[in-house]
């Protein structure tokens, strides 16, 4: 897929690198799985050669060492939510995010979300904003880390209060529990003071667990 880096992956250069909260300069390796040996739902997609972090590692798309440089862009017209099971794209995303390839998953889900509607589109920026704030995580940039997950989760959450469902089920996710997991994951960044060790002490793993 050809896809032009958004505003919320980018890093400007002043950033780049950046220091951990005690102003030690930190070099940003690419991001480990929490769990590598969790369930893949789309085993049939290779994953890329490595996790893309920007401003650290080559374009996927714009430089030529990019693992999916010259990948063409699938406009073809989306499954519809109730389809989720046979949507690729989306399950090849949810794959991305469980393995930390962050960045990726955003875009294996963006070309979905520009034709979504509705609940459907909510619910796919949503993702994208977590898997978003999980780079920034990464990263250890606090503020956007905030940022980005807060509005994420309050479009999970329009979501699940709009559902006609008993468990909060949308496209094989319980959203009570993955919103759950994802509100303990980062509420130690929304406390004072925020340390390396906030970064270091993983409480619960924010991972996306389908119910087929």
């Amino acid at each position: 897929m050809k896809f032009k880096i958004p505003k919320l992956f980018r890093v400007p250069q002043s950033k780049r690198n950046p220091s951990p909260v005690d102003g030690r300069r930190r070099i940003i390796e690419q991001p480990k799985p929490f769990n590598p040996n969790w369930q893949r739902y789309c085993p049939q997609l290779a994953f890329p050669s490595y996790r893309h972090v920007p401003g650290v590692t080559p374009h996927p798309n714009k430089d030529p060492q990019g693992h999916s440089y010259g990948l063409e862009e699938n406009d073809g017209a989306i499954p519809p939510p109730e389809a989720w099971r046979e949507n690729e794209d989306y399950l090849y995303g949810v794959d991305l995010y469980n393995f930390a390839y962050w960045w990726e998953a955003h875009e294996a889900w963006e070309g979905l979300w520009r034709q979504a509607e509705a609940d459907y589109r909510l619910f796919l920026q949503g993702l994208i904003q977590v898997s978003a704030a999980l780079i920034k995580y990464h990263m250890r940039m606090l503020r956007p880390l905030r940022t980005l997950s807060t509005a994420g989760r309050d479009k999970l959450r329009q979501v699940l209060r709009n559902l006609d469902h008993p468990v909060g089920m949308y496209m094989g996710i319980n959203l009570n529990e993955f919103l759950t997991c994802v509100d303990t994951f980062f509420e130690p960044f929304f406390l004072d003071p925020v340390s390396d060790k906030t970064y270091e002490r993983v409480t619960v793993k924010p991972l996306i667990r389908l119910y087929f």
